[in-house]
């Protein structure tokens, strides 16, 4: 269901009932319009407050519904920050979304503040702690805290959709909001032709003024298999791999595999977030048999949730890997110098 209501909103969906509803949608649309620039001006006015916490605050977020790689940017950050030894909290929304599992996977030395009220935590945290900042995931619209660098990220091969906003499109708000931003990193930005990215940019100035603009590249960095042994890149050449991911850009997911040497002969794509369950490992498996995959290769965050169910007898001698993407930012000491700056003290 969240498949179809998904393709409808993008337009890959024209069956007559998609047809009918977009008009419903489009009306709805401009009233969530109406809501988020009513609250926007709240804060701007003062009927609703923002408040200045005593330790920096670094927020990552989007303006658009599905994947523009604020996790890989989210890591990113933690990992410049922990290399100078400051201590930092994560700031999230605590859904136990897949993302924020495998950060505490990957930085268990971060504290992650989890819950629907991220004031509250952050207010909590910085009177009980010693820590350096927060990292706020998630916050661009999560107004309620005063920012000191506000990072938007955008997907350069989906970056508005058609440009309406929720229901009808996937923007979360106009993109004249991207003015509250400090910086934007267009992610994926090497999956597109230098004209679009050009007129992407043009865009972002046009909605935003002068804003500080970085491209970001999500690049492959190892492999490792469901025992924590990491594989260079080139030890998935000319496998048998059957691709398993849930991700809002499946795609781009299984091109990767196959520039990296992979001979992709099957591949299981699912919604964004998607919840793995036994008929879906069933399928996995039998597919694994038919297509004689020697290799079954997932994300990060798909491998939080498979790695539950993946039994011995689904492999039967099949390997497992995980993919490891980092997002690796282009001029990354002018991105981060520009992030300093933006910080107190």
């Amino acid at each position: 269901m969240r498949m179809y209501f998904y393709n409808i909103i993008t337009g890959k969906n024209r069956v007559i009932f998609g047809s009918i509803l977009r008009p419903l949608l489009i009306l709805l649309s401009f009233l969530f319009f109406f809501v988020v620039k009513a609250r926007c001006f709240f804060y701007k006015i003062g009927i609703l407050r923002s408040v200045k916490l005593k330790r920096p605050v670094i927020s990552v977020g989007n303006i658009t519904w599905g994947g523009t790689g604020k996790t890989p940017l989210t890591e990113a950050i933690l990992r410049r920050f922990l290399q100078k030894r400051k201590r930092v909290a994560l700031l999230t929304r605590g859904y136990g979304k897949d993302e924020e599992r495998v950060i505490f996977q990957n930085f268990p030395e971060v504290s992650i503040l989890s819950g629907k009220d991220k004031l509250f935590n952050a207010l909590q945290a910085q009177e009980n702690s010693d820590l350096d900042l927060f990292l706020m995931d998630d916050g661009f619209q999560h107004l309620s805290v005063k920012r000191d660098a506000d990072i938007v990220t955008i997907n350069a091969t989906d970056p508005v959709g058609n440009g309406f906003l929720i229901p009808a499109g996937i923007l979360r708000e106009p993109l004249n909001s991207l003015k509250r931003a400090d910086m934007v990193i267009i992610t994926k930005s090497d999956l597109v032709d230098k004209e679009r990215l050009f007129n992407l940019k043009r865009l972002i100035q046009g909605a935003a003024g002068d804003i500080d603009i970085f491209e970001g590249v999500h690049e492959p960095a190892f492999f490792y298999t469901a025992f924590k042994e990491k594989k260079l890149l080139g030890y998935i050449r000319q496998r048998r791999a059957c691709v398993i991911s849930g991700l809002a850009d499946n795609n781009s997911f299984s091109m990767t595999l196959k520039r990296l040497g992979a001979i992709v002969v099957s591949t299981f794509s699912y919604m964004d977030h998607h919840k793995y369950g036994e008929t879906d490992i069933a399928e996995i498996a039998e597919a694994v048999e038919k297509n004689n995959a020697d290799t079954i290769v997932t994300t990060e965050k798909d491998w939080i949730k498979l790695k539950s169910i993946v039994k011995d007898p689904l492999l039967k001698g099949v390997e497992l890997l995980v993919l490891k993407i980092e997002l690796k930012v282009k001029d990354d000491e002018v991105f981060y110098g520009r992030l300093s700056t933006l910080l107190p003290g």
